[in-house]
């Protein structure tokens, strides 16, 4: 009998010991994630789908706000000043031809496989996302370097990217182009190491380091300890990928997430009704527009600009938004908005004037409509875009002007607008940069066509004035003095119907705190902060 209870009691200690041991792996791992026991995963919540998270791929919105936490670039947009400032990098000087641009790069910084970022892991990063990435608009903003467009013809024709030593980048422009600092702020301009890779993905520079990916639907990243910056203030960072808005915005209401970056235009109302939702609602401008595309280059529109300013005066934008897009969008009149440098609130633009457009439509040959054919409005499949095309159908037919609605797949629609083979079609257009370039040479500038420029819009001046806007790398001044020339003409000539300005609609948690969204939607996660809760002590000192 004794010796059966020593067996008991020494299985029973082994069995202890294993669950101590258990405990102790579990604590183990989650102090990985968790800095004291206050602290504890952040989880932000990404309504849509995640399909890729390398640097060199990426193209979706969520994608690139996910992994805008590991991956950096070398410099940011400071919104106070609306300047570019360093970040990877120290210093950046054009030549006095405007021909080239040297880069220093800061000392010491690090990947997240302690590798040193140098000029060449930086070349070599470049190359990659410009050869991998399938969005043209991100590329495109390489074809001013030198080679570029010959490299991604042929795969190997030299580019003008050197590395002059270790923290020393050298870009040789085959046109010159002012605009290119603030493109470095794009996800394609990214650095990260890109012959080391970890569950898949290279290394990056940023805050968070990833440690788990659960089929790019639940995705763990904890801080950098090594980060430039400082160590980030929360530990550790749970992505969690939705299908929809809808389901993401249960789980919200459930208190499962601390941020979300998409609530449905349908409960942004009642979140402004609520006295405690409405203190979370994070409503920023964006650099994104909203407005219907009219083809130069078919009928009706074609060679008649007193038409396409009809139909710009003809549309009340203030009760669309309303009625549809639940304040979502602000009423948008000219191209250059008031987040960026070379905005003027004296820029004339277009507002809800019928006695106007009717006018117009008159001096065009239209009297109340007479002699206009139906014109069909392209749009894709969507039940917002399907309400503002009916909306605007509706309010422009008092004028004689009959549109014919049209719904497309997205991937039909998407080929259509880029062979420009649609009349008049819904246009949307995030800026790929926080600058008055990105939404005006990449619209209107000619060479664009199909790529930005859906319009087929080509003004011999409007292009010289842009290209020398490019080569004013010596004043700032100057350059947006000529964009601001470019924007009148553009604004004159009506290829499009300007009509909103999208607005974040985005939410925050109870507990969070300095989570701030940019004017591109991106979230500088190196300073989000969770409020802390009261420790055990602290509730009976406060009792007392």
């Amino acid at each position: 009998m004794y010796l059966t209870f020593r067996k008991i009691a020494l299985t029973a200690s082994i069995a202890g010991l294993l669950i101590l041991i258990a405990i102790l792996v579990y604590t183990y791992n989650t102090a990985v994630y968790t800095a004291s026991f206050d602290s504890r995963v952040f989880k932000a919540g990404l309504a849509g789908t995640v399909e890729v998270l390398d640097p060199a791929s990426i193209t979706q919105q969520g994608e690139k706000l996910l992994a805008s936490a590991m991956y950096e670039g070398l410099v940011y947009f400071d919104e106070k000043s609306s300047n570019i400032k360093p970040l990877l990098a120290k210093s950046w000087q054009y030549s006095r031809d405007g021909k080239t641009m040297t880069i220093k790069l800061k000392k010491s910084i690090v990947f997240h496989n302690q590798q040193p970022v140098t000029a060449s892991k930086v070349k070599e990063a470049w190359e990659k996302s410009f050869l991998n990435n399938k969005d043209e608009s991100a590329t495109g903003l390489f074809f001013s370097v030198q080679g570029a467009q010959e490299r991604l013809n042929d795969g190997h024709s030299p580019v003008g990217i050197e590395a002059v030593d270790d923290l020393t980048l050298k870009i040789s422009f085959a046109q010159p182009n002012s605009a290119f600092l603030y493109m470095l702020c794009n996800p394609i301009f990214w650095v990260y190491d890109a012959g080391q890779e970890k569950e898949g993905l290279p290394s990056g520079t940023g805050p968070f380091i990833l440690q788990n990916n659960q089929d790019n639907k639940k995705i763990l990243l904890t801080a950098n300890p090594n980060y430039h910056r400082g160590s980030p203030v929360i530990p550790a960072l749970e992505f969690v990928v939705f299908e929809d808005e809808e389901t993401a915005w249960q789980d919200y209401l459930k208190g499962d997430l601390d941020y979300l970056n998409a609530v449905p235009l349908a409960e942004i109302k009642n979140i402004k009704a609520d006295q405690q939702l409405k203190k979370r609602f994070i409503e920023e401008p964006l650099l994104e527009i909203y407005a219907l595309g009219l083809n130069m280059n078919k009928e009706p529109f074609a060679g008649d600009y007193m038409l396409r300013r009809a139909i710009n005066y003809g549309i009340d934008r203030s009760q669309i938004v309303e009625d549809v897009f639940a304040d979502g969008y602000r009423t948008n009149k000219a191209i250059i908005p008031p987040e960026i440098k070379g905005y003027s609130s004296e820029m004339p633009g277009y507002i809800f004037d019928p006695a106007k457009a009717a006018q117009l439509l008159e001096e065009a040959g239209y009297p109340n409509g007479q002699g206009l054919p139906v014109v069909n409005l392209s749009y894709n499949s969507d039940e917002g875009h399907q309400l503002a095309a009916e909306h605007i159908a509706q309010q422009l037919l008092p004028l004689g002007i009959n549109l014919q609605l049209q719904p497309m797949h997205w991937d039909y629609f998407k080929k259509q607008i880029e062979q420009q083979a649609l009349a008049c079609f819904r246009i949307g257009w995030a800026a790929d940069y926080p600058d008055a370039d990105s939404l005006l040479y990449g619209l209107f500038h000619s060479s664009m066509a199909g790529r930005g420029n859906y319009t087929g819009y080509h003004n011999p001046q409007v292009d010289k004035i842009l290209d020398e806007a490019r080569a004013a790398t010596k004043s700032n001044k100057e350059r947006l003095a000529l964009l601001g020339k470019a924007e009148s003409i553009i604004i004159d000539d009506a290829p499009m119907v300007w009509l909103f300005q999208k607005k974040s609609a985005a939410i925050a948690g109870e507990q969070t705190r300095e989570l701030k969204i940019d004017r591109l939607g991106m979230v500088d996660w190196h300073m989000v902060q969770l409020k802390k809760s009261e420790t055990t002590a602290e509730k009976v000192s406060n009792n007392q």
